[in-house]
């Protein structure tokens, strides 16, 4: 069946029309000729894949990796870099396109290395003790002996075979997975204490836990962020590690960081009593264990505070804690975000409970697929 596709909308697939039905197809790019196969019908839209390429998009390369189609961690290979930082920035614009909300200003769009940037990585196993990468689209583990967007440390244990002895057969893992996070050294279960160096500032956490996977774009995405004028109390929400706190010490005179991860929190109070002691800055740090729900009723959610750093999970900020930021009237947030959909929900919000949609800038954190990571500013 041909087909002529027409964009690539948000999660990496081109759209085609086929007697006017969606159908959403991976690996091909806007304005291809394609001879596809339909794999799903849906009552809304229908899936399929690529039979053959009929007319090439001259954007179209030969991807660098030779597990890509196979291993799920990219999906935009076969495009050229230039083209693929046009196709985030306009997968993400219809996203504000289609909710019908606009900043005051243009968007920002900041880029990085496209090869060799990734620190963090979750490897899968199977039954059979292989460890690799999720196959795209499914949970069949790929075993990998190279990958082009793993930091240099990590891409030459792939490449000598040593991926198994960072995985003791002894260590208890969750659901399968074992982390990595390469920097200068490698850290994974055997060696689990990790530390970054963040602009010349070390950051420590455990592997097990969330850290950021991309330190260059971290380094980028902090200078905005802690763009905040000197003031007396900030609000650090879903503060992990306190991997922002850590840039704000000098910002205000009170920071206060809510994290329902008591040993995330923990390791955070560690990270911040050492850099303020470091800087001998009067700065004092308050840390909250408490979640996004649960915040609004203690004592310290009803003091006043003049910044609000937002960094939530995929699923963006709990309604309850949106109510929160409407009734507190905190002048400034500065929400970031890993998940551009969930980001115009809350935005959209944001501006319906009194807040000025001011900009966001747009963090080419992931190239080869189409993730990045998002920084909003509204004030009131």
């Amino acid at each position: 069946m041909r087909v002529t596709t027409e964009k690539i909308v948000f999660g990496g697939k081109a759209l085609a029309r086929i007697d006017g039905k969606t159908v959403f197809i991976p690996f091909a790019l806007p304005d291809e000729e394609l001879d596809i196969t339909v794999t799903a019908n849906k009552r809304d839209y229908s899936e399929a894949v690529i039979k053959k390429i009929i007319t090439p998009s001259p954007h179209r390369i030969e991807p660098a990796c030779p597990y890509f189609g196979h291993c799920g961690g990219c999906n935009l290979q076969m495009a050229d870099d230039d083209f693929q930082q046009v196709l985030r920035q306009a997968m993400v614009a219809e996203l504000f396109d289609r909710a019908h909300i606009t900043p005051e200003r243009p968007p920002v769009f900041i880029t990085g290395p496209a090869w060799e940037y990734r620190n963090r990585f979750q490897f899968h196993t199977d039954k059979n003790g292989t460890i690799g990468m999720h196959g795209f689209a499914s949970n069949t583990v790929v075993p990998v002996h190279d990958c082009p967007i793993a930091t240099p440390a990590l891409r030459t244990i792939l490449q000598q075979g040593g991926l198994q002895k960072l995985f003791p057969r002894s260590t208890k893992i969750a659901q399968d997975r074992y982390h990595i996070f390469a920097q200068d050294d490698v850290y994974s279960p055997v060696h689990p204490d990790a530390s970054a160096r963040v602009k010349d500032t070390v950051l420590n956490f455990s592997v097990f836990g969330f850290f950021q996977s991309n330190i260059t774009m971290l380094e980028k995405l902090i200078e905005p962020v802690s763009d905040i004028p000197p003031c007396t109390r900030i609000l650090d929400f879903y503060a992990g590690v306190g991997t922002f706190s850590a840039f704000l010490t000098d910002r205000a005179a009170e920071l206060h960081l809510v994290e329902h991860n008591e040993r995330a929190l923990r390791t955070a109070q560690q990270n911040l009593d050492r850099i303020i002691a470091e800087k001998n800055s009067p700065c004092r740090c308050f840390f909250h264990a408490v979640s996004d729900t649960d915040w609004p009723d203690i004592p310290a959610a009803q003091l006043t505070y003049n910044a609000a750093i937002i960094d939530p999970p995929r699923q963006g900020i709990h309604e309850r804690a949106l109510t929160y930021l409407g009734q507190a009237k905190i002048p400034r947030i500065h929400y970031v975000s890993c998940n551009p959909a969930t980001f115009v929900r809350d935005a959209k919000k944001l501006t319906a409970l009194g807040y000025r949609f001011i900009e966001y800038h747009l963090f080419d954190f992931y190239p080869q697929t189409h993730h990045c990571e998002l920084l909003g500013i509204f004030i009131r």
